[in-house]
C-alpha cells in the first residue's frame, strides 16, 4: 500500500488541488459555477487544453521542451479553413459589353457561347432575353437600359412558379418559415448546397442555400429553407451559384495532421541530428510558424462561416445527443471523449509498451540509453512527433469550435498551459517521469482557475497569466526541491 501511495503521490495531490479550487469556485460564486452549461463549457476547454498538453508530456519527459504549441495550433488551424474555405461563383460569367442603339451584347471571350435563343442573362441588375446568338454577339429582346458599359453576364433561369411544401413547412410564429419549391424550365445540374439567387425587379438578390435538386418532367424543382421572419416573394429570375472548395473535407483534415507531423518531425530531426537544443528550435517555431499562418492568409481572419454542419457537430457537440438526439440537461462535450481516446491510448503506450519505457529511460539518462542500445534519436523524433500531431488534432477542434482564426492572435500562449498542466501534472522538467492521467487532472485544475478568475467577484482577470506563471515557478520549485531531498537520502 505504501508503495502504491508513494508512486501515485504526484497523481493524489493534484487532484486534491483539484477538489479543493472546485470546492473554493462553488462557495465564492455558486449560481455561476455551478450552472450545468458553465461546468460543460469547463470540461470542453480542459478537454482541448488536455489534449495538447498530454502531448507536451512525452517531450517533457525526454528532457526536452516545446514553446511552438502555440504558432502550431495557429497555423494547422488556418491551413485547415483555408483548405475548407468555399467560395461560391455564378454558373456562367463572362465580359460583356453592350451597345443599347442596336440591342446588341459583345462577349469578350473566345470560347464557346454558352447562351442560346430564349436564355435569359443577368446584366448591371436587369434581365434580359436572348433573340439570337451569334459568334460572339447576343441580340436582345428587351428595351436595352443601359448603353456602352460593360460588366459580367449571368446566365440566369426564368421561373415558372413558387411554392411551399406543407408537409416540411413549420409554423412557428411566421407563416413565411419552412421548405418553398422554385420551379424553372429544362433539367440542369445543380445540387444541395450551391446557393440560389432570387432577382427581383428592384431590390438587392435574396440569397438562400439549396436543399435538394429534382428533376420534375421537362422542369427542375429546386428546393430551399426560409428562415424564421424572412419573408419571400417570387421573383421573375434567378441564377445559382455553385459551391466548391479546394479539397474535400477528408483531405483537408489530413493535410492539417499531415502539417502537424511535418512539424514534429523537423523539431526531431533538428535536435538529434543537427544537434541544435529543443528551446532554441522550437523558440523558433513559435517565430516562424506564426509568421507562415499570417503570410498564407495575408493576416486575414480565417471561418468557416455556417459551413460543415455535421464536421462542427462532432468537432464541438455534445456526446449523448449525437447518440440519441435528445437534448440533456448536462451532456459530455466531444472534445472530452477525444481527450479519454487520446488518454488511454498514451497511457498504454507509455506504460505498457517498451517504447514508452524507452522514453522515460531516455529522460533519466540519455547517455545511459544510448550504452544501453536505445536508438535515443528516433525516441526524441518520435516524442516530438507526438507532440505537434496532438496539437494539430486540438487546433482543428479549437478552429472548429471558434469557428474562426485570427492568425496574428489564435492559439497565443497555449504552450504556457500546456508546459503548466504537465509539470504540474508530474512530468520532470529534468525528464525521465511522468504521468498522462496527471496531466490531464492538472489541465483541468488549470481550466478551473481560469474558470474562477472570470467567476468570483473582485479579481482581476488579467492576473490569469501571473497565476500560470507562479504554477510553473513553484511547480519547478517542488519538483527540484524533491529530487534534492531524495537524492541526500540516498547519499545518507
Amino acid at each position: 500500500m505504501g508503495r502504491f501511495l508513494g508512486k501515485y503521490k504526484k497523481i493524489f495531490g493534484i487532484f486534491g488541488l483539484l477538489v479543493f479550487v472546485c470546492l473554493f469556485t462553488a462557495f465564492m460564486a455558486p449560481e455561476s459555477f455551478l450552472k450545468p452549461a458553465n461546468i460543460e463549457n469547463t470540461v470542453r476547454w480542459t478537454a482541448l487544453f488536455g489534449i495538447i498538453s498530454v502531448g507536451v508530456s512525452f517531450v517533457i519527459m525526454t528532457g526536452g521542451i516545446d514553446l511552438s504549441i502555440g504558432s502550431v495550433v495557429a497555423l494547422v488551424g488556418c491551413v485547415l479553413a483555408m483548405s475548407l474555405n468555399t467560395t461560391y461563383q455564378p454558373e456562367r460569367l463572362t465580359q460583356a459589353e453592350l451597345q443599347g442603339a442596336t440591342r446588341t451584347m459583345r462577349l469578350n471571350n473566345d470560347r464557346e457561347l454558352p447562351f442560346k435563343q430564349g436564355d435569359t442573362l443577368l446584366f448591371l441588375n436587369n434581365v434580359y432575353t436572348v433573340a439570337s446568338a451569334t459568334g460572339d454577339h447576343l441580340i436582345l429582346v428587351e428595351e436595352v437600359k443601359a448603353s456602352s458599359q460593360e460588366g459580367t453576364v449571368i446566365l440566369a433561369h426564368r421561373v415558372v412558379s413558387m411554392s411551399d411544401e406543407q408537409e416540411a413547412s413549420v409554423q412557428r410564429g411566421s407563416i413565411e418559415m419552412g421548405l418553398r419549391i422554385i420551379t424553372i424550365n429544362g433539367s440542369q445540374d445543380f445540387k444541395a448546397g450551391d446557393q440560389l439567387n432570387l432577382v427581383y425587379d428592384v431590390g438587392l438578390p435574396q440569397i438562400f442555400s439549396i436543399a435538394e435538386v429534382q428533376p420534375a418532367g421537362e422542369q427542375t424543382q429546386i428546393k430551399f429553407y426560409v428562415r424564421r421572419n424572412q419573408v419571400v416573394r417570387e421573383p421573375a429570375t434567378i441564377f445559382v451559384s455553385i459551391r466548391s472548395q479546394p479539397f474535400s473535407t477528408p483531405i483537408g483534415i489530413a493535410l492539417a495532421l499531415g502539417v502537424s507531423l511535418l512539424i514534429g518531425l523537423t523539431h526531431g530531426l533538428l535536435i538529434t541530428k543537427v544537434k541544435l537544443q529543443p528551446f532554441v528550435v522550437t523558440l523558433c517555431g513559435l517565430l516562424i510558424y506564426r509568421g507562415l499562418a499570417r503570410f498564407l492568409t495575408g493576416d486575414q481572419e480565417q471561418g468557416f462561416g455556417s459551413e460543415y454542419p455535421i464536421l462542427k457537430q462532432f468537432a464541438k457537440g455534445d456526446f449523448l445527443q449525437l447518440l440519441t438526439g435528445q437534448e440533456f440537461v448536462f451532456d459530455l462535450p466531444m472534445p472530452f471523449i477525444y481527450l479519454m481516446i487520446i488518454g488511454v491510448i498514451a497511457a498504454i503506450f507509455l506504460n505498457k509498451t517498451i517504447f514508452g519505457r524507452y522514453i522515460l529511460a531516455l529522460g533519466r539518462n540519455e547517455e545511459a540509453a544510448r550504452y544501453s542500445g536505445i536508438n535515443t534519436d528516433r525516441m526524441v523524433i518520435v516524442s516530438y512527433m507526438i507532440c505537434s500531431f496532438c496539437a494539430g488534432i486540438a487546433a482543428i477542434l479549437f478552429a472548429l469550435d471558434l469557428n474562426s482564426i485570427q492568425p496574428s492572435g489564435h492559439g497565443e500562449f497555449y504552450e504556457l498551459y500546456a508546459i503548466a498542466a504537465a509539470v504540474l501534472g508530474g512530468c520532470s522538467l529534468r525528464g525521465g517521469e511522468g504521468s498522462v492521467l496527471g496531466v490531464i487532472i492538472a489541465a483541468a485544475v488549470m481550466r478551473v482557475l481560469n474558470n474562477a478568475i472570470n467567476l468570483i467577484d473582485g479579481v482581476d482577470t488579467s492576473t490569469e497569466f501571473a497565476i500560470i506563471g507562479m504554477v510553473i515557478l513553484l511547480g519547478v520549485i517542488v519538483d527540484e526541491s524533491v529530487r534534492r531531498f531524495a537524492a541526500r537520502r540516498v547519499a545518507a
